[in-house]
């Protein structure tokens, strides 16, 4: 599977999207409490029996100020018979209660009722529960012709609602550049968060002139780098997607909600209405953010060989203190071996990001790099904003990216003087670690959103490599194997904790033909690809691993050999238990 990328002539780049398919303190504060109109708690200092002296001099002392037959009830709670709900008539008259119960020598205290509910922060957005990227309940993904739905794994997402549960929802004061196709700055979901420039704005708006002095005309929400000028209107729906994940407004009962639901996203359009452009215009793009002064910049696009001019344009975004976030790309390739431009510059304000679908596997499409790649993020079947005030779902690095980008602005938003290096050692050192990333990017696991606010390090919890075990076993490819090949083989080792397979030799065309371990169930916790020896998988928990091989029809290779299986047992039964589960079995 490509990714658009392509070199056409000496000199002449071309560079398009990585979709491979189709600041306060704080965030916002937190709203102020509700009370329960007309109604107060009231405590007395004895309990009285019914019908009291104590509680008619209450009673009387309430009429004085909410009139008479004022007192629609006065409830004794079940559980404290000094307690009481008191609901009043004239629901104005709550506050001069209380102060004229601090007389009253029988009453310990008085004060409102207060409305209280469940601390769940799940917006009222009408299509929340498709964003299992944001939160994965186990639901389907929202299905394509290129990834038919599947049911999710529960948790498998980037954990951002712990943030919102605590009042952390995002900032105007965060100011995030999606270099892209543009933005629909009319769309529902986005119009709020779309930046505008004061210097530029209102009368301003269309006069043709530079009035804030930074070198371009009317650019009231950022410029166009395709057509050079301040139209930055999305033709495309690409940037759109992307800004969407980022901060589509959360809680407004429509549409999605973002990992932001209040941010400036500031749109830098470079690509045209095909998704392509040129390396001049993604220099100018990159360059004008840095200008501007963003926080973050989010780039789902790539393209070409190594640049000076474009590795240029990231240092001194990096010289500004800006993050810039990139898409991993999407040729099912390893950066490290071939690297994809710009996520793959030596530049230590890049963050690359890996793909994954909804149940913590990584993309089939994904490029990823042990040293690289330094995320993993959803980025299959993801569904968010398009122009004309719609929405659709995509799938690449693309949508993964946005993801990473979003959480950094979070993060931003909640702690202003947090710098590049801070929020992307956050992100990389507290994703929550996932066995089929260990080898594929540097954080070995998926971002989490909660655990970076924290600084919460997840432990690893890797099985004791001396209690491994081997077990003769050979299975093997046809050599060469075949075109289209879709092979699944079981290895199981009934009562073992932990199994896995070593291979001697594999020879696979990098990147199209491959092997998966996985569970029995489907998750990914391994892949290889290319030419590597003496290789041992990744371990899948329990007693049973599946090995799955895939070719395509342009190249067949020699192939590949499993020499042997490895297990660790339980521990081994008295006399008479089970039988330790030395013998494996092949289906």
């Amino acid at each position: 599977m490509g990714n658009g990328f392509s070199k056409l002539g000496r000199g002449v780049l071309v560079l398009s999207l990585v979709t491979g398919l189709s600041t306060g303190a704080l965030a916002d504060k937190h709203k102020p409490p509700q009370r329960i109109p007309g109604e107060l708690i009231i405590k007395l200092k004895t309990a009285p029996d019914a019908g009291s002296r104590m509680q008619a001099a209450v009673i009387s002392s309430l009429e004085k100020v909410a009139g008479q037959g004022g007192v629609l009830k006065f409830d004794q709670f079940m559980t404290d018979k000094r307690l009481h709900v008191v609901k009043l008539k004239n629901a104005a008259a709550v506050n001069a209660a209380i102060k004229a119960l601090k007389s009253e020598p029988s009453v310990a205290y008085a004060e409102p009722n207060y409305k209280v509910h469940v601390l769940d922060a799940t917006p009222n957005d009408t299509d929340f529960g498709k964003l299992w990227g944001i939160k994965n309940t186990g639901q389907d993904s929202p299905p394509t012709s290129s990834f038919p739905a599947q049911p999710g794994l529960a948790g498998a997402d980037v954990n951002v609602l712990p943030l919102w549960n605590k009042g952390f929802t995002g900032s105007k004061n965060v100011l995030v550049a999606v270099i892209d196709t543009g933005v629909d700055w009319d769309h529902p979901d986005l119009k709020n968060n779309i930046w505008t420039n004061p210097g530029e704005a209102g009368d301003k708006a269309t006069d043709g002139k530079d009035n804030d002095g930074n070198g371009f005309i009317d650019d009231v929400h950022g410029y166009n780098f395709a057509a050079h000028n301040a139209n930055s209107r999305d033709d495309h729906d690409h940037g759109s997607h992307c800004s969407g994940t980022i901060g589509g407004q959360g809680n407004n009962g429509m549409g999605v909600a973002g990992v932001n639901w209040n941010v400036s996203i500031l749109p830098v359009k470079f690509l045209d209405a095909n998704g392509g452009g040129s390396l001049a215009g993604a220099v100018e793009a990159i360059n004008y953010a840095t200008k501007m002064n963003v926080n973050i910049m989010s780039n789902s696009w790539g393209g070409g060989g190594f640049e000076q001019s474009l590795l240029d344009a990231i240092k001194a975004a990096r010289d500004k203190g800006i993050l810039f976030v990139a898409a991993a790309g999407n040729d099912s390739s390893d950066n490290d071996a071939s690297p994809s431009y710009p996520a793959s510059y030596d530049v230590d304000n890049i963050v690359a990001v890996a793909a994954m679908d909804n149940r913590d596997s990584i993309a089939r499409f994904s490029n990823w790099g042990k040293t690289k790649v330094h995320v993993a993020a959803p980025g299959v079947n993801v569904y968010s904003t398009t122009k004309g005030g719609t929405y659709k779902t995509f799938s690449g690095t693309s949508m993964a990216t946005p993801h990473v980008a979003g959480v950094a602005a979070l993060l931003k938003s909640i702690n202003p003087t947090w710098d590049y290096a801070k929020i992307k050692a956050r992100l990389i050192t507290t994703s929550t670690p996932v066995r089929g990333l260990k080898r594929m990017v540097v954080a070995k696991g998926r971002i989490n959103a909660d655990n970076a606010y924290t600084g919460f390090v997840p432990p690893t919890n890797e099985p004791d490599e001396r209690l491994w075990k081997d077990a003769a076993k050979t299975i093997e490819s046809a050599h060469p194997y075949k075109e289209n090949a879709n092979d699944k083989y079981e290895v199981s080792a009934p009562g073992s904790k932990y199994v896995r397979v070593h291979f001697s030799a594999v020879e696979t065309e990098a990147g199209y033909d491959k092997i998966t371990i996985e569970t029995p169930d489907g998750q990914v916790v391994d892949t290889i690809s290319g030419t590597v020896s003496d290789y041992t998988s990744e371990y899948v928990e329990g007693d049973k691993l599946i090995v799955h091989f895939t070719s395509d029809s342009s190249v067949q290779k020699n192939g590949w050999t499993i020499d042997k299986a490895q297990v660790i047992t339980q521990t081994p039964a008295a006399p008479g238990g089970r039988r330790r589960p030395d013998d494996l079995a092949q289906k």
